[in-house]
């Protein structure tokens, strides 16, 4: 089932958005569940809604049993917002820099709302964020930099070209060294597979444990839904199984 919250209000950035909530199959039988958010909720769980092809989702998760299953909150981007609130950065005349307020919507609004609506496991151990491209460059940001509220960050393709400086975010002295699955593919662009080389050694050197983290480069996969939603399985099951 899906449920939708249309014109929810974000206060730190005075705008609102859709929030598009999927619960398991297993919802009405089961005391509390997971939780993973993630960007880009248009294109997740309907392909009418999406840009390009969603991401299956529903059907993915039908496929899993009932122990591995999670409410998934789907945060519908901003449109031509997208790259200032999916950047913690600031990229030019590109855009970007609100990241931070986008993080600390989800962390001060949006959780606490999804956490007394629906039933869920509210700990940084049961708390998930994911996305691709620059959603996924924002995931990956709020799991480093939020690792006290999320503790399991899923990244696909993740844009971080665009705020390359979030890797010098990863250093041993943080505090909490969350869960990691990052993907990509070499076909994507000329630069990916060297940019996961060094997402890898961010990890290695940031002392991340090899069991808390996986770097994988696909030999091929465009940037687009279809290569995502083939992936999504392998990065939600290492995160959260």
């Amino acid at each position: 089932m899906i449920i939708t919250h249309d014109n929810f209000y974000m206060p730190q950035l005075d705008r609102t958005r859709t929030i598009r909530v999927l619960l398991p199959k297993n919802y009405d039988n089961q005391k509390s569940f997971p939780v993973l958010y993630m960007q880009d909720g248009q294109n997740l769980f309907d392909p009418e809604t999406s840009f390009s092809g969603d991401w299956k989702i529903p059907h993915t998760m039908e496929t899993l049993v009932a122990k591995k299953q999670a409410i998934i909150v789907g945060i519908d981007n901003g449109g031509d917002v997208r790259m200032n609130e999916y950047a913690p950065f600031s990229h030019g005349k590109d855009g970007g820099g609100e990241g931070d307020k986008y993080v600390r919507f989800i962390i001060e609004t949006l959780k606490p709302f999804i956490d007394s609506e629906y039933r869920t496991m509210p700990d940084r151990d049961t708390t998930g964020i994911a996305g691709s491209s620059l959603g996924g460059l924002i995931a990956f940001y709020a799991g480093v930099k939020y690792g006290s509220v999320f503790g399991k960050v899923g990244v696909l393709s993740p844009a971080l070209w665009f705020n390359p400086k979030v890797l010098d975010l990863v250093n041993p002295s943080l505090e909490f060294k969350s869960k990691f699955y990052v993907l990509a593919s070499k076909t994507e662009s000329r630069m990916m597979e060297k940019t996961l080389e060094n997402v890898y050694w961010a990890f290695k050197n940031g002392g991340f444990s090899d069991e808390n983290f996986r770097v994988t480069v696909r030999d091929r996969g465009k940037h687009n839904e279809i290569f995502w939603s083939r992936e999504f399985k392998k990065m939600y099951e290492f995160i959260f199984c």
